[in-house]
Order: structure tokens, then C-alpha cells, then sequence
């Protein structure tokens, strides 16, 4: 049998009792927690903030499905005060369009990025870059008039907004005022409707992404992590202080530029990528053994083990390997986190749970890219009643022992 799939068993009772007595108690920072909508795990927490959380429940009345291809018209917009750069625009396109295949191997091939430009030119805003209030903080009424005038303006020119399942807007470079990246996501009390002459009809926009110059900066993996938003995912950095204090590089939440910038399985598993038979869930008292598939591998086997906590509260582990979209990563091995399903966007729904024994980081890496565990190595959170000792290892999986009593 492949090792990936190895059914999860109980340990023995000796063992248990032996290994109690001398683990160490370890205490970790809070976090949060997600599975997907039609999850029947006990360990598929429900979000309580009515907003972007990793709870498991997604309103999909606000945010979309994030199973399936996405049609997305990208549209290049100038301004009065910022005249458009020359043609052809193909230097913004192609600092966007790796984002499809990076999506596509995060998801295993479940979601599909189909980025297309319908109007290879510039649209005209009809108000100069600076009466945008472009700001961080800004409200939601005023990102709606952007968004507004730029589809308006698109569709004027001739696109065809009906063809969309959302929009990706693009600055032209001149327009400094436009700095930021923020994700436009409806909102059903305040609906957006823009007239769409192709049709002859009103069409109703459900989610955007405005490109500020900071594209520039991240490229194209920004547009994975402000498209994740509209699928219903918090931000995972810290909106205060240090900014990467909660995951580091190890989600593209997180950090877009990290060395390890895959989805935690958490969010993999919200987003139906993963099954709830891929995840060996502890919700009582009790003693397991999985073996954990590399998160960046594609096939069947477990991809988490979970100890429920509390109602919105959980432990995960799971297995992270340097592949695919995590080849830059600075440690391997078993990557353990507190998911807290009641915390806000920013305020560490997920956080790391660190490992004082974890290698010292070299080059560009921080110590939070190197919290990874290793076979011999455990933790215990003795006022949760939890262990997490992982056991084995190879180029491909990790296998630990959860416990609960």
C-alpha cells in the first residue's frame, strides 16, 4: 500500500504513557480555522466574524466558488491626469499572467485562472488618478465608484462584461496615486450595476481586483492572494507591527513574496481542494498515527491531521516539501499551526506554532521560514490537552502521532 494512505490507527497504550511523562509542554500563539462547505468533518470549524475568517462555511451570496474556471476580463485604465503608457501593454499582462499556473498547481488542478484582455488599450477614467482617495483604509463606497467608472468605461469601449466572472483592473504605470492592490468583493445590500451596450442590459459585478503600482513589486503571485479574498480568505499578515509576525513565508496570505508561499491545508481544505478523507480529524480522546502527504504533491492520502480544540479553535500539521510552489523554501518537514476561526482578517486567524529546536536561518530566510518539526521532535499544549510528536520522514511525506486526553 502507498504509505500516503496509510489508515490512521490508535497507538499503543504503553507507549502513550511513556511518551507523556517526558514530553515537554509547549504553548502556542493563537490562530484560525477553515474547511470546505460541504464538509461533514467534526473538525471543520465554523467562522464567527461574518466576513473573510478561516471558517468553514463560506457565504457564497458575497464570495465566489472557488472550484472551476474563472473567466477574468483584465482592464487597462489611464486617467485625465495620467495619460496611458505606449502600446502594446503586454508588460502589465505578463506580470500577471503567471498567476494561472501558480493557482492551478496550488489547487491541484481545481481552479483555473483564465485570464483574457478583451481591450488591448487604455480605457479613460473620467476623474483624474488623485480624486480616487486611493488610500489604505478607504471605504468600500468609494472602491465601488472605481470600480464603477472603470467598467463603465470598458464597456463603453466595446467589452462585453457579461462574459465575466470578475475583473482585473490595471493602472497604467504614470499613475502614482494608484499605489495599493485591494480586492473589490460585492456586497448584496449595495449591489453594483454597470449598463453593458453589448447587451443591452445591466450587469451586475460581483468581484474585482484594482491593481495598484505595488504590482509592480510582488508580480504576478499578488493576484493569486487578492483573488483568494473573493473566494472568502482572510489576510494572514498582521495589519499592525510586524507585518509577518504570524505565518512568515509560508502562505501566500501571509506573505506574497515568501519562500514557501503555498495555502496551508486549512485553506485547501475550505476550498474543497482537499477532502475530509484527507484529513485525519481528533476530536476526542484519543491517539493517532497519519502519514502526510507533501501539501505541493497532487493524488489521494492525507494532507492534515487536526486536533479540535474548541468550537472555533483547532491544531493542524501537516507535511511541506521543497516542489512546485513551494521550491524556494527555506525548511521541509512538519509545519504545525493554530487555527482560531473567531479571529478577524489581519489579526492572526492562522498562526505558527514555533519549534524552539528548528534550524537557524541562513541567506534571505527568517526564523519563522524555518519552523519546521522533525522525527524526534513534539508539541504539547497541556491546557488544550493536546501532542503533536512527529515520528517519521522521507523526501515525500511525514508521519506523526496526535493525542488528546
Amino acid at each position: 500500500m502507498d504509505p500516503s494512505v496509510r489508515s490512521r490507527r490508535p497507538l499503543p497504550a504503553a507507549l502513550v504513557l511513556v511518551l507523556s511523562a517526558v514530553l515537554a509542554l509547549l504553548v502556542a500563539p493563537a490562530g484560525a480555522a477553515h474547511a470546505y462547505d460541504t464538509s461533514a468533518s467534526a473538525c471543520a470549524l465554523q467562522g464567527t466574524t461574518g466576513y473573510t475568517d478561516e471558517g468553514q462555511q463560506t457565504d457564497h451570496t458575497r464570495f465566489q466558488d472557488p472550484l472551476g474556471t474563472k473567466h477574468i476580463g483584465l482592464i487597462y485604465v489611464d486617467f485625465p491626469d495620467a495619460a496611458g503608457t505606449a502600446l502594446p501593454l503586454t508588460s502589465y499582462y505578463d506580470t500577471l499572467k503567471g498567476a494561472e499556473d501558480w493557482m492551478r498547481n496550488a489547487s491541484y488542478g481545481r481552479t483555473a485562472l483564465d485570464i483574457q484582455v478583451p481591450y488591448a488599450n487604455w480605457v479613460r477614467m473620467p476623474k483624474a488618478s488623485t480624486d480616487y482617495a486611493w488610500e489604505r483604509g478607504f471605504s468600500w463606497t468609494t472602491h465601488q465608484v472605481y470600480v464603477e467608472d472603470a467598467l463603465t468605461a470598458a464597456a463603453n469601449a466595446g467589452v462585453d462584461l457579461s462574459q465575466y466572472d470578475m475583473f482585473y483592473v490595471v493602472p497604467t504605470a504614470t499613475a502614482t496615486a494608484i499605489g495599493h492592490s485591494p480586492t473589490f468583493i460585492q456586497d448584496p445590500a449595495a449591489p453594483t450595476w454597470v449598463w453593458n451596450p453589448r447587451t443591452g442590459s445591466w450587469v451586475l459585478i460581483h468581484w474585482a481586483v484594482t491593481f495598484g503600482q505595488d504590482m509592480w513589486t510582488w508580480g504576478y503571485k499578488v493576484a493569486d492572494h487578492e483573488t483568494s479574498h473573493t473566494f472568502g480568505l482572510p489576510d494572514l499578515y498582521a495589519f499592525s507591527g510586524d507585518l509577518n509576525r504570524y505565518v512568515g513565508g509560508w502562505d501566500v496570505m501571509g506573505d506574497i513574496s515568501g519562500p514557501a508561499p503555498l495555502y496551508f491545508g486549512w485553506e485547501a481544505w475550505k476550498f474543497g481542494w482537499i477532502t475530509d478523507s484527507q484529513v485525519s480529524c481528533l476530536d476526542t480522546a484519543n491517539t493517532y498515527t497519519t502519514t502526510l502527504t507533501g501539501l505541493e504533491y497532487g493524488g489521494t492520502g492525507y494532507r492534515l491531521a487536526v486536533i479540535r480544540t474548541s468550537a472555533t479553535t483547532a491544531y493542524v500539521a501537516e507535511s511541506r516539501k521543497a516542489a512546485y510552489n513551494d521550491s524556494n523554501a527555506c525548511a521541509t518537514g512538519v509545519v504545525i499551526y493554530k487555527v482560531d476561526t473567531s479571529a478577524t482578517t489581519g489579526n492572526g486567524p492562522i498562526q505558527l506554532v514555533t519549534n524552539p529546536d528548528a534550524a537557524a536561518p541562513t541567506g534571505s530566510c527568517t526564523a519563522l521560514d524555518m519552523q519546521t518539526w522533525q522525527p524526534g521532535q513534539w508539541f504539547q499544549d497541556d491546557s488544550a490537552q493536546v501532542r503533536i510528536y512527529v515520528s517519521a520522514s522521507d523526501a515525500s511525506t511525514d508521519t506523526v502521532w496526535t493525542y488528546k486526553w
